[in-house]
């Protein structure tokens, strides 16, 4: 955890493949103190992402996440179960600053330009080194792309040092439906996805965000 990283916020830009699913209540994750699962039907909700930071941002990295939204306090949240980067700093920034779980992997991007696809979405796999975790897979655009009208204001909420800590998150770019297709490894952390459906994807083609306060 010595390797250094940015001072909150972090500034990032790049693309990424979203995808929400439900998933029965009793296979998701233990959550943090006074945060529970946001249910439709009787069944939570859970995204998962595929994302690569550019450049142009404070730093550049690849990353796999997996979380539920929640409810906490009055509003709705994210709270990331599981996530994997391939920068110490991220590592090492992102448990210090907000008590996410950060671990490091490897990334085996699609596409012979290393970047996904043609379009830089970051698709592929990501594995450790007791094996894959999980692969996406971009399979086809739908519709046009959608640049959001003004920035989203969110917050993920972690446990910090035993404590529940809310982060504030702003995002803003361009966006547009998508086909994914995704798998998990049947003994790996992201398992318990495999009980899940599917519900919709996005394939954000560029986006800045503003990661804490």
């Amino acid at each position: 955890m010595s390797a250094a990283y940015p001072p909150e916020p972090w500034d990032l830009t790049g693309t990424g493949l979203i995808s929400l699913w439900r998933v029965p209540v009793d296979a998701v994750p233990t959550l943090p103190a006074g945060a529970r699962a946001l249910t439709l039907r009787g069944q939570a909700l859970a995204t998962t992402m595929l994302v690569r930071y550019d450049e142009r941002g404070a730093m550049a990295y690849r990353e796999l996440l997996g979380g539920l939204l929640v409810r906490h306090g009055r509003g709705v949240a994210l709270s990331i179960t599981d996530i994997w980067v391939d920068s110490e700093a991220s590592m090492a920034g992102g448990r210090a600053l907000w008590g996410v779980p950060k671990q490091l992997a490897a990334f085996d991007p699609d596409g012979s330009d290393g970047t996904g696809d043609p379009d830089g979405t970051a698709t592929g796999t990501a594995h450790t080194a007791t094996g894959p975790v999980a692969t996406g897979h971009l399979l086809a655009r739908r519709g046009p792309a959608v640049r959001l009208p003004f920035p989203l204001r969110a917050r993920i909420v972690q446990t910090r040092d035993g404590h529940t800590l809310a982060s504030p998150i702003r995002a803003g770019g361009r966006l547009r439906l998508a086909r994914a297709e995704w798998s998990f490894d049947a003994t790996g952390p992201l398992a318990w996805l495999r009980a899940g459906r599917m519900v919709t994807s996005i394939q954000a083609e560029e986006f800045a965000m503003r990661f804490g306060a």
